[in-house]
């Protein structure tokens, strides 16, 4: 008998992440972590550390898992694996090596799926030119798969949420929808092959093949994930002491998200997301429902928002193009004025 992963846990996916709110009081209880070499940490929820080691490298580390939001076991490794390089390219590293973290019911699921999660993940971090070089497992009732990642860059060439400048243009890098969509499809809303575009898009690695010109037009960077854009557009907002302009109507949609959004098909996180983002945005009412969802659908391994000089966004959107065709530019950065966060 086929076990449907999804149907094994209660929420899955980066729709199961600790609400946005609830997380950020938590950290800023801690006590502040301080060092000349702490070049990026936890003080405006970026998405990865950086360390600089020495001149010419920084360290990067970041370390993602979750529960599983697709059925098929190789597709669910091969997109844990995505989403957690996702942080380590979101910060403008090279991924080196990987780890992974494992939460597995052997006696229930078998080691044939255990097989799967396993060849995807290893599959996907490879493409991404990184080696997966240990780990550790617990036998759980629960299933929860992630890894811990570590990458180098040149400690001027990191990207963080922090740079965005008056002026830049905001690049989506991929359509949004995946919360909308898993959830319907742990519903028996939709079936497997209905959110082909979604399982492709999660899959996808978020490596951006520009040059080195073209990537110096970058400023400003986040991957998009289980705070939906608005979340995770707050964090760059308030990193970078800016508004950022946002055109709910070029956001690009992945195939069927329209439908289930129009059908309320929500998660939790929609509704977190919302609470959290809320008292930061201008122009919600000008918008219909749909869109308002859309922008803070819970993305799992989603895209990056890039925030870049706005002449040379053109050339930097059609190289981007060229590996993500659903990237688009969805907004612009403004001098603070208001609230974080403009709608139209």
């Amino acid at each position: 008998m086929t076990v449907r992963l999804t149907q094994t846990v209660q929420k899955g996916g980066c729709a199961a992440k600790i609400a946005a709110g609830t997380l950020s009081d938590l950290l800023s209880e801690l006590p502040a972590q301080d060092h000349p070499d702490l070049l990026v940490g936890t003080d405006f929820l970026d998405d990865a550390a950086a360390w600089r080691l020495n001149d010419a490298q920084a360290m990067v580390q970041t370390l993602d898992f979750f529960t599983p939001m697709v059925d098929d076991p190789h597709d669910f490794g091969a997109i844990a694996a995505a989403n957690a390089l996702s942080d380590v390219f979101a910060m403008g590293a090279n991924p080196l090596t990987a780890l992974t973290i494992l939460a597995y019911p052997l006696d229930v699921l078998g080691p044939d799926v255990l097989r799967g999660l396993m060849h995807g993940a290893t599959e996907t971090i490879n493409e991404a030119g990184a080696h997966l070089v240990g780990g550790h497992s617990i036998d759980d009732d629960t299933l929860k798969l992630g890894f811990s990642v570590t990458g180098v860059a040149h400690p001027d060439g990191l990207w963080s949420n922090r740079g965005a400048q008056p002026g830049d243009a905001l690049i989506l890098t991929k359509a949004v929808g995946t919360g909308t969509l898993t959830g319907a499809l742990k519903n028996d809303e939709v079936t497997y092959g209905e959110i082909a575009e979604a399982l492709s898009s999660m899959r996808t690695v978020n490596r951006l093949d520009a040059d080195g010109e073209l990537r110096s037009a970058i400023h400003a960077a986040t991957d998009v994930t289980g705070f939906g854009i608005l979340g995770h557009g707050l964090h760059v907002a308030e990193g970078s002491a800016v508004s950022l302009h946002l055109d709910a109507g070029a956001v690009p949609l992945l195939a069927g998200a329209r439908d289930t959004l129009s059908r309320s098909i929500l998660t939790k996180a929609h509704v977190t997301t919302t609470r959290y983002v809320e008292p930061h945005v201008a122009g919600r009412d000008g918008l219909d429902e749909v869109a308002w969802w859309s922008l803070v659908d819970p993305q799992t391994s989603g895209g990056l928002l890039l925030s870049v000089d706005a002449d040379r966004a053109g050339a930097l959107l059609d190289a981007i193009r060229e590996r993500f065709p659903r990237a688009e530019i969805i907004g612009r950065v403004a001098e603070r004025s208001g609230a974080a966060l403009h709608l139209a």
